[in-house]
């Protein structure tokens, strides 16, 4: 397929019709671009197809590097640099990170590589070299990467691009214990581009990771600034693979002290966060709304509940009745005590009358717990914001119970039947 591929490459550019064989060329590099190893491939196959490419994308270069080819001029050089870099990806992730230095550094024999290109050359490099300083432990990769980063003239690059460089700057500085030095590399990263998320998280981690291993002697001030570090990394994207900064929001809740200065900083913060991206952890923060403090995420859980009533509305639900079931319990053992420990001190004369005599314990005499509040606070909210789908939705919770119940009884007048007739 390969070898028919690139006979057409080069028949079509050698005829007159220039239109047509160039709309065919770039058929064929468009395939070539999205038919790329995985990390389950073996290499040694593919390593053979992607030096057989590179013959045919000098061919392309050599052919738009003509003066009437001036608009296709960076054509074969961007598809040469696409399959080094992608090649290069692939092999780190195969922890085989000299074929990756190796393979990247071929880079430089292409003439005028794009400003892209060299952007995600430098991030593959940097990506090997911590590679193997994770598996090393030794900080004289994180040192040659830092020097690949100095070396590199920023000012061909785009603000986005800069930024991103600052951060793994300050990423590796992190790592070698210069924090003074990170923390200004991060901060000129995210002054540079404001909605660089890969800045914001990159922080956020580095001080979540300073925050816990100093963990009690740290000041909250650092787990203070790691949320809001997630938090604005989170703001900037609606996609699937940001969720999992709100797992570290929610895990460092944790480390909360008495003040609740996290969950405070949450609840100022949380603002400009796409609802859809709390909707996995709403049982997460539920249970936390339901511990001391927690309070502070009862607005938060109202605004994912205005976009999402139904993923907000039945847990809220079942919480609720669970703990006034529970509180209900709790409630009707500590009066059957009283009553034990009454009845054991008095007479015998007084035993049969007090004997007959109920605890008294009703649904209106009960005082709702600070949680139950909570809940039904967003519970009513909710039938505020949306009447006819809470409508609705009890509907069906009675339509449930009902079948419920039905079932039951007929189970139950089965089984009596059957041992009757036994």
């Amino acid at each position: 397929m390969e070898l028919s591929e690139a006979a057409q490459i080069h028949q079509g550019l050698q005829e007159k019709d220039t239109n047509n064989s160039l709309h065919n060329m770039k058929a064929i590099l468009k395939t070539w671009k999205n038919r790329l190893p995985v990390v389950a491939d073996d290499l040694s196959h593919w390593s053979d197809v992607f030096v057989w490419r590179q013959h045919h994308y000098q061919f392309v270069i050599e052919y738009c590097s003509r003066p009437e080819q001036s608009t296709n001029a960076v054509l074969g050089v961007h598809a040469s640099a696409q399959a080094i870099i992608h090649f290069g990806k692939v092999s780190r992730k195969h922890n085989l990170t000299g074929v990756c230095l190796q393979t990247l550094s071929r880079l430089y024999t292409i003439p005028n590589v794009p400003v892209v290109d060299c952007f995600h050359k430098i991030r593959q490099q940097v990506k090997c070299y911590m590679q193997m300083a994770s598996i090393s432990s030794n900080k004289h990769e994180i040192q040659d990467c830092l020097e690949a980063i100095e070396r590199t003239n920023l000012k061909f690059f785009q603000s986005e691009m800069t930024a991103e460089f600052y951060a793994l700057k300050g990423m590796l500085l992190g790592q070698i214990g210069k924090s003074e030095e990170a923390h200004k590399a991060f901060s000129a990263a995210v002054q540079l581009h404001d909605s660089m998320v890969k800045a914001w998280a990159l922080w956020g981690e580095y001080m979540e990771e300073y925050f816990t291993k100093s963990y009690p002697n740290q000041t909250m001030q650092t787990g203070v600034a790691a949320i809001i570090c997630f938090l604005q990394a989170c703001r900037q994207q609606n996609e699937s693979k940001y969720r999992k900064y709100l797992a570290k929001v929610l895990w460092l809740l944790t480390y909360d002290d008495k003040e609740y200065s996290l969950l405070s900083t949450v609840d100022t913060h949380f603002n400009g966060v796409p609802p859809a991206l709390w909707l996995p952890w709403v049982p997460q923060l539920l249970t936390t709304l339901a511990s001391d403090g927690g309070s502070l995420l009862q607005n938060l859980l109202i605004q994912v509940g205005r976009l999402y009533p139904q993923a907000v509305y039945f847990p809220t639900r079942t919480l609720y009745f669970t703990h006034k079931i529970e509180y209900r319990e709790r409630c009707r053992n500590s009066e059957l005590l009283a009553a034990a420990n009454k009845q054991s001190h008095i007479n015998d004369t007084s035993q049969n009358s007090t004997s007959t005599q109920s605890t008294g314990l009703t649904d209106s005499s009960l005082r709702a717990t600070p949680a139950m509040v909570r809940f039904s606070k967003v519970m009513h909210q909710q039938r505020e914001v949306h009447p006819t789908i809470v409508l609705t939705l009890e509907g069906i919770v009675d339509q449930v119970n009902i079948s419920f119940l039905t079932v039951l009884t007929r189970v139950q007048y089965s089984y009596f039947a059957i041992t009757a007739a036994k």
